[in-house]
This record gives C-alpha cells, sequence and structure tokens, in this order.
C-alpha cells in the first residue's frame, strides 16, 4: 500500500530541510504533485514534529551469526535495526566461522533476505582472517560480499599495500580496524587516570594511533582505505591532515566516543568495556571537532552484543564491545543535533549519505524521487530513558537510564514499515 508522509520536517543531506509531503509507492520515493496529492487508498501518516530522513545505514554492526547466536542473530539484529531506525547495516565477518569463504558468504547472504532491514555483509580481507595470506577477493565480492575487513584485527602491515590495491581493483572499500596490539597489550581501559583508579591496565593511545599512521601512509600510494572506530584526537589530526593531502581516507567514529569518557567508568562495570577504550574529555572534544567539521565522514554503532553472563565478570575477563543499534538515532540527535554540533543535513551525511557512497549503495541515502524507499522517521521532542531491555538479544550497554531524544517512530525499508513505536 502506497504511503504519504504529511507535514513532517524533510531532511536531506544534500538539499537540507524542507516541510513537503513524501510519496512512498512502488519501494521508491517521490513527491507528490499539487494535482494529484496520493495514489487512491493511500495511507497517510501524520508526521507533525517530527523528523524524516533517509533510512539510516550503520557500516559496522556484529550480529554474531554463525557462533554466538545466544548473543545475536540474523533476524534479532536486523530487528533491533528497524527499531532503531537502522533500514541497512553492514555486518563483519569476525563470526566463527570467519566469514571468509564463498559458500558461507552466500549461505548467510540468502538467510538475511527479507529481514526486516537490509543486511549487508563484509567479507574477511585475509584468508580466515589469520592475516597470512589475502582472501580470495574476487569470489567473495561474487558471493555478495560489499566490503573487506578482518575487523577485530588490524590489517597486516606486509599485506596491506596488496590488499588496498587489490580491493581498488575490486571496486569495494577496505576496512580496517586500527590497533597494534602488539602495545595493546593486556590493557582492557584507557591509560590514564580511569586505570589508574579502578586498578586496571591500561591501553595506550599509540595502539589506535600509530596503526592509523600506517594505514594513512599506505594508501597514499596503494589506495583507498577506511579507518574503523577513531577515538583520539590524534587519530582525528592524522585523517584531517590525509584529507588536506588528498589521500583516499575515510573514517568513521561511534556513539559512545562522542557521548562518553573515561571519567565516566565509576565502577568494574564492564558495560564500559569497549575497544577502543573510552578515552579523554580532550578526545572527545577532537572527535566531535571532527564531525563538526567534515574530517569524520560517518557514525556507526560498532554494535557489538554479548551475553550478560559474561559481561558480568568484570573489566579483567569479560569481552569487549556495547549494543548500539537502538541508540544510535537517539545519542546522535541528543549528543550532535540538539548540543548544536552538527545540523541536521550534515547528521543525514554521517548517518545515510556518506555510508551510502562508501558501501557503493547508488539508490539509498537521500530524500529524491527515484531513491530507494528507506525512510527513518525521528521524534526530537519526546524524552525517554534508554531501557534495561531491546529487541537486541544483549543490553550490554553504559548507557541504561540515560534519557535521550530522537527515537525512532517510523522505520521504512523498501516501501514498507518494518517498525513503529507503540502508542504513548
Amino acid at each position: 500500500m502506497p504511503l504519504l508522509i504529511k507535514n513532517g520536517l524533510l531532511v536531506d543531506p544534500v538539499s537540507g530541510e524542507s516541510r513537503r509531503d513524501l510519496l512512498v509507492s512502488g519501494g521508491r520515493l517521490a513527491f507528490p504533485s499539487r494535482n494529484s496529492p496520493h495514489p487512491p487508498g493511500c495511507e497517510v501518516f501524520d508526521a507533525a514534529g517530527l523528523w524524516v530522513f533517509p533510512g539510516f545505514i550503520d557500516a559496522h554492526v556484529h550480529a554474531r551469526e554463525p557462533g554466538a547466536e545466544a548473543a545475536e542473530t540474523l533476524a534479532s539484529a536486523a530487528a533491533a535495526a528497524a527499531a532503531g531506525g537502522v533500514t541497512s547495516a553492514l555486518l563483519m565477518p569476525n563470526t566463527s566461522p570467519a566469514m571468509a569463504t564463498p559458500a558461507l558468504l552466500k549461505k548467510y547472504v540468502r538467510r538475511a533476505a527479507g529481514l526486516p532491514s537490509n543486511l549487508y555483509f563484509s567479507a574477511a580481507a585475509t584468508a580466515g582472517r589469520r592475516g597470512l595470506k589475502l582472501s580470495g577477493l574476487a569470489a567473495l565480492k561474487k558471493a555478495g560480499a560489499r566490503a573487506f575487513t578482518d575487523d577485530g584485527s588490524c590489517l597486516p602491515r606486509g599485506l596491506l599495500a596488496g590488499l588496498l590495491k587489490r580491493a581498488a581493483a575490486l571496486g569495494l572499500p577496505l576496512l580496517d580496524h586500527p590497533e597494534d596490539f602488539r602495545r595493546t597489550g593486556g590493557g582492557v581501559v584507557n591509560a590514564g587516570p580511569a586505570a589508574r583508579r579502578l586498578g586496571l591496565p591500561g591501553i595506550p593511545a599509540e595502539a589506535e594511533y600509530l596503526a592509523v599512521l600506517g594505514d594513512i601512509l599506505a594508501a597514499a600510494s596503494s589506495g583507498p582505505v577506511h579507518l574503523q572506530h577513531l577515538s583520539l584526537a590524534a587519530s582525528v589530526a592524522a585523517l584531517r591532515a590525509a584529507k588536506a593531502a588528498g589521500w583516499p581516507v575515510t573514517g568513521e567514529t561511534c556513539p559512545h566516543y562522542f557521548a562518553l569518557t573515561d571519567a565516566d567508568i565509576k565502577s568494574d562495570d564492564a558495560n564500559f568495556k569497549m575497544k577502543p577504550p573510552l578515552r579523554s574529555s580532550a578526545d572527545r572534544a577532537a572527535v566531535l571537532a571532527g564531525l563538526a567539521d567534515g574530517t569524520i565522514d560517518l557514525v556507526a554503532s560498532d554494535h557489538a552484543p554479548h551475553e550478560a553472563r559474561l559481561k558480568a565478570r568484570g573489566f579483567r575477563s569479560a569481552p569487549f564491545g556495547i549494543t548500539g543499534l537502538e541508540t544510535l538515532a537517539p545519542l546522535c540527535v541528543s549528543e550532535l543535533v540538539l548540543k548544536k554540533v552538527v545540523s541536521k543535513a550534515r547528521l543525514a551525511r554521517l548517518l545515510c549519505l556518506n555510508p551510502a557512497r562508501l558501501l557503493g549503495l547508488k539508490k539509498k541515502g537521500r530524500l529524491a524521487p527515484g531513491f530507494d524507499a528507506d525512510v527513518t522517521v525521528l521524534d526530537p521532542r519526546r524524552a525517554a530513558a534508554v531501557p534495561e531491555r531491546f529487541v537486541s538479544k544483549s543490553a550490554n550497554t553504559p548507557f541504561t537510564g540515560r534519557a535521550l531524544r530522537g527515537w525512532p517512530v517510523l522505520t521504512i525499508v523498501g516501501g514498507r514499515a518494518v517498525y513503529r513505536a507503540p502508542v504513548r
């Protein structure tokens, strides 16, 4: 059934804000004409007071299937994405077994078809994610890969130039988790006052920064690279300098790096344990500045669900990572737009247009005629606390109880409403 979204504030990353109606019909977007406002039998959704965005695209998600289905599955991740206003998500390959063969990739591409949100797959850049030799990248692309990465592991320096050239030749992005694990060692929290206060081993800033520099230098001569989950002022500065030099480097950050610092860690609560770790207030300020001036290209959740029993082990023994699909939108609205760090149109670039361009999704990321009918409608007025339970199978988040605005009220994927907020 066609759907007419009326009276909302449309936010497009290119044309900006406008108050006009939006027609969802036949899986595509259109602007109704004055002479023919909507087709017969069209459902009407009154979006008065709401913000209407292109569907959000999360380029960094862990769905845990295969191998850790107790924490998340493709189905639960897709449902959580829909509830979070995320219409498309790129899944990381660090599953068990790793998403490293065409046969395995084809199996899960088929399994993801028809779920509430679009799930795309990245494939392991090195064979088995072991860092010893290149994967069969061409065969993985043919099997459905949208990107290559060894996320969870840093791409091996000795293979990086070859990986960059091969990925560029295939027209797919190469994503890197920039971390020198030799410097990380047994660290579990940012090296600094919080680590000393809690008596926990620290992760030095150099573990991220030196890997970022290595990626940038390789990209300058070998091909594009995308830097994942940047958390440091030094990393943002390096990305800014690389762009000024005209080198083919893009980067992302995550909401926890602009909404929290390591000073927010008050106890041995592993829901604050993530990699890279929460950093200092100066690092947070630099990340915010990088989002505001366009240095950082996109925001991704790095949704990393874990069973509660594993997170209960505390900082020293719990796995790294937090959930993020269902808090991505309200954290971005509350911490970026409502605090005037970025405009609504800039947010649409961070969450819609830029990730669409990174992943080659040419008909996504805009509210324009002929584009895919993926739409995210948010309510900037109503404040609600982050719940203790989610649509996701896991709820390992440091944001529980935090009052946020900008929660999704309607998510449309391919012209179909896949999430409607409960009437309050």
